[in-house]
C-alpha cells in the first residue's frame, strides 16, 4: 500500500502569516481524538528541553503554546495526534531521538496525513498530521 504524503512549504518572518498557518492547520486537522504535542529538536535530530534553546526558539514554542490546547504531559504520539516540531539550528547529541510516535519506529514510516513545514526566523516548524 501507498501512502500518500502531502507537503506545503512556507517561509515567513511575520507574526501574523504564521499564527493564521497554526489556526488553520489546528482547524482543518483536529479532531475529537487528536492530542497536540510541541516537540523541540536539534538540527540534526535529538530531543532538546525548552532551557537548552535559544530565544527565537522558545519564542515559537510559546506562540503555540498560546494558539493551541497542548498536553506537555502526555509524551505519547499517536495516529490522529497534530506535532508542532520545532527544529532549532542548535547541533546536540543525546540518546533521545525527537519524534517517538507510539507503534512506530521513524516519522518516514509512519502514515502522515499532512506536513507543512514553515521557515520562521532561525527555525523550522513542521505542522504534522500523524
Amino acid at each position: 500500500m501507498q501512502i500518500l504524503k502531502i507537503m506545503t512549504y512556507l517561509k515567513t518572518e511575520n507574526l501574523i502569516t504564521l499564527e493564521e498557518e497554526i489556526n488553520s492547520f489546528q482547524s482543518s486537522y483536529s479532531d475529537q481524538k487528536s492530542k497536540n504535542h510541541i516537540v523541540i529538536q536539534s538540527i540534526n535530530g535529538y530531543k532538546l528541553e525548552l532551557n537548552e534553546v535559544d530565544e527565537s526558539t522558545r519564542e515559537l514554542h510559546s506562540i503555540i503554546v498560546n494558539q493551541t490546547s497542548v498536553n506537555l504531559e502526555d509524551k505519547d504520539i499517536t495516529k490522529n495526534d497534530l506535532v508542532y516540531l520545532i527544529t532549532s539550528t542548535k547541533l546536540f547529541f543525546s540518546d533521545n531521538q525527537s519524534l517517538q510516535i507510539k507503534n512506530v519506529d521513524t516519522l518516514e514510516h509512519s502514515r502522515v496525513q499532512k506536513n507543512i513545514e514553515i521557515k520562521y526566523k532561525k527555525n523550522l516548524l513542521n505542522l504534522i498530521k500523524v
